[in-house]
């Protein structure tokens, strides 16, 4: 049975601006606000790994989060995921969370947007335990469009 928050979180779409920054070829943000609240998706690759890792990060300001902004900004962090992988196309993207709440709203929108990323060409294998965290993994399964 499904959790308020993992019914409401399939239910809610929104948009947000991004703003993307280039920091280094191995690291990528992209920079959100939602009522008042800075929020940071770091996409990084890591020395010898082909993968890159995603982690988000919410700086609060003087106003409470409520239960509207907290979809919106998930909603933020997966349409900036969405937009990440359009461009640069990784082979492997993997999320990671120590905290099992989390792990499940991961799951939750990760399956809701599982079509669009089809069609981009990502499967979703996960969860995994990789103790202390649980993962999930896109994995590229088609060719990347675009030739290095």
């Amino acid at each position: 049975m499904q959790t308020f928050a993992e019914f409401v979180a399939e239910s809610f779409h929104s948009e947000v601006c991004l703003n993307w920054n280039l920091t280094r070829i191995s690291l990528v943000t992209a920079t959100f606000a939602v009522d008042g609240i800075k929020v940071v998706v770091t996409f990084e690759q890591r020395r010898d790994s082909p993968a890159w890792y995603v982690v988000f990060e919410v700086e609060q300001s003087d106003s409470t989060a409520t239960a509207h902004s907290s979809f919106e900004i998930f909603n933020g962090v997966l349409q900036a995921v969405t937009e990440f992988v359009e461009v640069r196309q990784p082979d492997l993207l993997v999320f990671a969370t120590k905290k099992d709440e989390l792990a499940n709203i991961y799951q939750t929108y990760l399956r809701r947007e599982s079509a669009t990323l089809e069609t981009l060409g990502y499967q979703l294998e996960g969860p995994q335990r990789v103790d202390p965290y649980m993962e999930f993994t896109l994995r590229r399964i088609k060719p990347p469009e675009w030739k290095a």
